[in-house]
């Protein structure tokens, strides 16, 4: 078989094209530490890694929720611990107001005390973070309760605020006013029981009294059963973090073996691609120097 000059040439260009390639695919990595810049690098590692960090971002955005759910419950418990508070300080001035040698005078003091404590849990009921009602419902940019009448705004928004906190799964992180004013049952809402116990306390009137007292006792109950539930979903969320934490982990550590290159074997190769450079263009050398005119003189 006949080899030419020209062909000879051709074949060195060839090889040296392809490790020229070669050591560039090979620069590139040790550079980015990356074994995969392209698609084209590795079709199968780029899907995986497409599909880890489409799981990475579905856990971030999962984890904000939870992080601002946490912030709403934590604030409604705070708020829900002051109610319990103000709750318990009625039956207390209840519980004063009973003692029957107090003066007419003592007992309208403490029928105003009690009728204060209204507003108190008024301005309770509408707590709010970053401008957000927490016990407002969905319409969380409107007061639930209003200051001047001292109730609840009519009709009471009672939809739940739903936060979207994994795959298919949802936690409603609110207490709506409702629950928070009225137990359930026949027992009468806070304001009308602060009321009939500011005039039985003011009208000496015992029976009515006590029937307020037991009143407040469901009241306290309820208040303690919502806070129960407000720390349930507390620690379920708290956990899930937990978990999504441990999974980033897991991801992390997978989409680096997906992609991240072998730095001593890259680093290996360029040195002998780098080599293997030398020899070609050693060789090329040898084969491209003679040329017609080299023998013409």
């Amino acid at each position: 078989m006949r080899i030419s000059s020209q062909q000879m040439v051709l074949n060195f260009l060839a090889d040296l094209e392809r490790n020229n390639a070669l050591m560039a695919k090979v620069s590139r990595e040790v550079s980015t530490g990356k074994s995969i810049v392209t698609p084209s690098d590795d079709p199968v590692g780029t899907t995986i890694a497409m599909g880890l960090r489409r799981g990475q971002a579905a856990t971030g955005a999962w984890r904000r929720n939870i992080e601002d759910s946490l912030a709403w419950l934590n604030t409604a418990d705070r708020a829900l611990g002051q109610a319990l508070e103000v709750v318990q300080r009625a039956r207390e001035l209840a519980v004063q107001g009973g003692n029957g040698t107090l003066s007419a005078d003592t007992r309208k003091l403490i029928a105003d005390d009690i009728r204060g404590l209204a507003s108190q849990f008024v301005d309770i009921g509408n707590s709010s973070l970053g401008g957000r009602y927490l016990f407002g419902g969905t319409a969380t940019n409107t007061q639930p309760f209003d200051p001047t009448t001292q109730a609840a705004n009519l009709p009471i928004n009672t939809g739940l605020v739903r936060r979207e906190v994994g795959q298919g799964s949802a936690v409603a992180i609110n207490i709506t006013a409702d629950r928070l004013q009225d137990p359930p049952g026949a027992t009468p809402d806070f304001f009308a029981i602060i009321s009939s116990l500011a005039t039985a306390v003011e009208n000496a009137d015992t029976a009515a009294s006590g029937q307020a007292m037991t009143g407040l006792d469901a009241h306290q109950d309820n208040i303690a059963a919502l806070r129960a539930e407000s720390g349930a979903k507390v620690n379920r969320l708290e956990l899930t973090l937990s978990r999504f934490a441990a999974q980033d982990i897991a991801t992390a550590r997978q989409l680096s073996m997906t992609e991240d290159a072998d730095m001593a074997a890259a680093i290996t190769e360029l040195k002998m691609r780098e080599s293997v450079l030398r020899a070609t263009m050693a060789v090329g050398a040898r084969v491209i120097q003679p040329s017609l005119m080299d023998f013409i003189s």
